[in-house]
């Protein structure tokens, strides 16, 4: 099963799961989002989200960290199914990453964007890709109590549940730049400034900065004779998870 822990200094949560979790989980992102893009900020908000399945693959693949999880296969059992010791251990592998929380917040409101363009008759409750990441992203939430008030928690999942993202609002530069301040904080400013930094992402479209930014930004854009999705701020290299 998967099983999401927020980092031990708030920057991100660490996301465990077997082979076989987090290939569901990645294939239901990737059905929901997948195929051509309308126009570039629909591109932009897309490849927001395959930023995330980049390193979902890569963590089912076996190329970031792993840990021995018990299966509560006992000698009972065992010996109920014939198992040989040699051919079947008491423990699986279940592989583990890291991701930055805000981006990872900001994915749970860009999802939106495309479970709302599925067809009213696939969108239905037995919809196993849309179930499989409402799963997901429930876990991410659950993780946040341990930060978080009970009034607090519940703010924040009003928040996520009523944000609604728009392909000519969205531009990728606003949410870097929440990202980057939110890893050069402290343990302790992180957790004072959550509420404000989980604002400013599930509801950007409230934000005048927001709107200025985005002037500034298409002002570059035309000097340069580029798209919003070739401008971007990096991320510093060493995160302290």
């Amino acid at each position: 099963m998967l099983k999401v822990k927020l980092t031990e200094n708030y920057t991100g949560v660490t996301i465990c799961g077997d082979y076989d979790d987090l290939d569901f989980l990645y294939d239901s992102i990737n059905h929901l989002i997948h195929g051509d893009s309308a126009n570039i900020n629909e591109y932009m908000i897309q490849n927001h989200l395959y930023c995330f399945l980049y390193d979902l693959r890569h963590a089912y693949q076996g190329q970031r960290e792993a840990i021995l999880v018990r299966n509560n296969l006992d000698d009972y059992t065992r010996e109920n199914f014939n198992f040989k010791k040699k051919d079947i251990t008491d423990k699986n592998v279940y592989f583990c990453f890291n991701y930055l929380l805000t981006d990872l917040l900001l994915d749970m409101v860009l999802i939106k964007y495309f479970i709302r363009k599925i067809d009213k008759k696939e969108n239905d409750i037995y919809n196993p890709y849309v179930n499989m990441v409402n799963y997901f992203y429930s876990l991410v939430l659950q993780s946040l109590e341990d930060i978080l008030t009970e009034v607090k928690f519940n703010e924040i999942k009003k928040g996520l549940l009523e944000s609604i993202v728009t392909d000519d609002t969205y531009i990728p530069q606003w949410f870097e730049i929440i990202s980057i301040d939110y890893i050069n904080m402290t343990k302790g400013k992180r957790e004072k400034e959550f509420m404000h930094i989980a604002d400013s992402i599930y509801n950007y479209i409230d934000y005048d900065e927001y709107y200025r930014m985005k002037k500034r930004i298409e002002k570059i854009c035309n000097e340069k004779n580029c798209n919003l999705s070739q401008l971007h701020y990096n991320y510093p290299e060493n995160i302290k998870w």
